[in-house]
């Protein structure tokens, strides 16, 4: 029985119901025998049925939180689409797998529109708010505009910590909007510093990384942003057919097998 209140104690605890722990071992050692298994029998349901629903609601909030607009995840993409995703399912599975609290995910997805870059993208969030990390989630061009009009409002640095404290920050459709001088300096403030924090740091983009001075304000500028979103991250080159269309597929088949 010391064995069972010592585990009951540790449950009760890690609900932070400390002073439940405390004394629930004196309480039962007053207890007959029958009595102290039929508590302990139920007390152990209820704290187990409690600590599931706890981690439950935690990871809806968390993807609640990173405003993904469509959850994708990785089961739910089809690596033999093409010959370039087979290429990196290896490497992309690892990465997703060992996504922890102590190894953020940092990727960045380059190649041609409807390759699936934006769904491997997210499925790495989603994967994160699977494991309690703080994920968010929004295009370039939303980001810059957030961050030019709270610059005008004089509010530059709380927005400026929106998308420097989310554990993993996917920003999607990097190369569709040409950025000038502020909006550049804005961004590459962003990435700055969730570099130096370490970070994980996700993007995608249409635009090989020698074509980022057509992005940024300069070639300087844009050199120092690659600089810091490739030096740690893992870099997947997305060529071939659009992904769509065999999507579309897919959703036809599966509504034939389940008519």
């Amino acid at each position: 029985m010391d064995n069972l209140n010592k585990t009951l104690q540790e449950g009760l605890e890690s609900l932070k119901l400390k002073h439940w722990g405390r004394s629930i071992g004196e309480d039962l050692s007053k207890m007959k025998d029958q009595e102290k298994e039929v508590i302990a029998k139920y007390l152990t349901q209820w704290i187990a049925t409690e600590k599931s629903e706890r981690h439950s609601s935690m990871i809806q909030s968390k993807i609640r939180t990173a405003k993904f607009r469509r959850v994708q995840t990785v089961e739910n993409y089809d690596f033999r689409h093409s010959k370039t995703t087979e290429k990196i399912e290896k490497s992309y599975l690892t990465l997703n797998a060992g996504i922890a609290k102590d190894n953020l995910p940092s990727a960045v997805f380059t190649g041609h529109a409807g390759t699936g870059k934006t769904h491997l993208a997210r499925a790495l969030g989603y994967t994160a708010c699977q494991k309690g990390l703080s994920v968010l989630f929004l295009t370039a061009a939303e980001m810059v505009n957030h961050l030019q009009h709270a610059q005008k409002t004089y509010n530059l640095e709380a927005e400026l910590n929106k998308y420097r404290k989310p554990q993993v920050l996917i920003i999607d459709e990097l190369g569709y909007v040409a950025l000038d001088t502020q909006a550049s300096n804005l961004f590459f403030q962003v990435i700055s510093s969730r570099h130096d924090a370490e970070l994980g740091t996700i993007a995608t983009t249409n635009l090989p990384f020698g074509k980022f001075n057509q992005i940024f304000a300069n070639d300087a500028i844009a050199h120092a942003i690659v600089d810091r979103l490739v030096n740690e991250a893992e870099v997947f080159y997305m060529e071939g057919d659009s992904y769509r269309p065999h999507q579309r597929q897919e959703k036809i088949k599966r509504k034939k097998q389940n008519a």
